[in-house]
């Protein structure tokens, strides 16, 4: 039998890549996991990865940036002591609008009377609220109440970011990110999986992040792709990979919930899908193969 020509998406996965993917598709299984089908296991490992690698990355990376913008912006607009008559409504080349419901309470105080808000930028964090929409806003730090949705986002708005940063960002945010939130389980394949662990690590290598903290990021993006593996085949796993898998989705139940009561209410469908995986797994007793000491 001939062999089939590849199929563009097969053509631009670069060498290693297909290796990789070759590994998920063919390794040997040694055991079934429950009822967990391999999409949603793909789902939540990718999920893990954006809260436990990507977003720690993008939180050490936008601090020094903003808070250098916030600096510059007090010398040459005063954006600290603004008032409803005088301040700054628009930045940079592209003209963005800045979002001043998004800090001071404006919002819930005020509602929609922009000329009762309290104009006065008081921070760097406030300061990256301006380019967000409102409901993104709910985060009083750079801590992890400010994630990747908004960290991406004010990447993209944010023109003191170098714009192969941006791109790398866009390119995570609309591919891998906001499809990751529609929980459509289906386009989650091992391409997609493959795919989207590579768009981590690219994104984290353009980051520059000082030699210390990338070591660490991309030392645990490669745990969680052997971790993955070996999730998704079945092999036989430790009691403390369990452990750590139940550990890191109870940390994205939490999470979840909080984005769903505060920030967005659609994030309401993630909350209730990390729930019953968490649930599928506790209640199986053979969701996961374990080593046996």
């Amino acid at each position: 039998m001939a062999n089939q020509a590849p199929t563009p998406i097969q053509s631009s996965i670069p060498a290693d890549l297909e290796r990789e993917l070759r590994e998920i598709q063919t390794s040997s299984h040694t055991g079934q996991q429950g009822n967990l089908d391999d999409n949603k296991k793909r789902w939540l490992v990718v999920g893990i990865c954006l809260h436990d690698i990507l977003s720690p990355s993008l939180r050490i990376y936008v601090d020094p940036v903003v808070k250098t913008l916030y600096n510059a912006l007090k010398r040459s607009d005063q954006i600290d002591i603004q008032t409803q008559t005088k301040y700054l409504r628009k930045y940079g080349a592209t003209n963005i609008y800045l979002n001043y419901e998004a800090i001071n309470n404006n919002k819930a105080t005020h509602g929609f009377r922009s000329l009762l808000y309290d104009y006065k930028v008081q921070n760097a964090v406030d300061l990256s609220k301006l380019f967000l929409q409102t409901h993104m806003s709910h985060y009083t730090a750079f801590d992890e109440a400010c994630d990747s949705s908004a960290l991406l986002g004010m990447i993209n708005k944010i023109d003191k970011f170098p714009l192969i940063v941006q791109t790398a960002a866009n390119d995570v945010r609309s591919t891998l990110r906001n499809e990751w939130a529609h929980c459509n389980f289906l386009v989650w394949d091992d391409v997609k999986y493959v795919q989207s662990l590579q768009l981590i690590e690219d994104l984290i290598y353009i980051l520059n992040l000082n030699a210390a903290d990338e070591k660490q990021m991309i030392g645990e993006l490669q745990k969680w792709r052997k971790n993955g593996t070996s999730f998704l085949q079945g092999y036989t796993i430790s009691f403390e990979l369990v452990n750590e898998i139940r550990q890191k989705l109870q940390v994205l139940v939490e999470y979840a919930e909080v984005i769903s009561k505060t920030a967005d209410i659609e994030f309401g469908k993630v909350h209730e899908l990390l729930v019953d995986i968490a649930e599928t797994l506790s209640q199986d007793d053979k969701g996961f193969q374990l080593l046996k000491m």
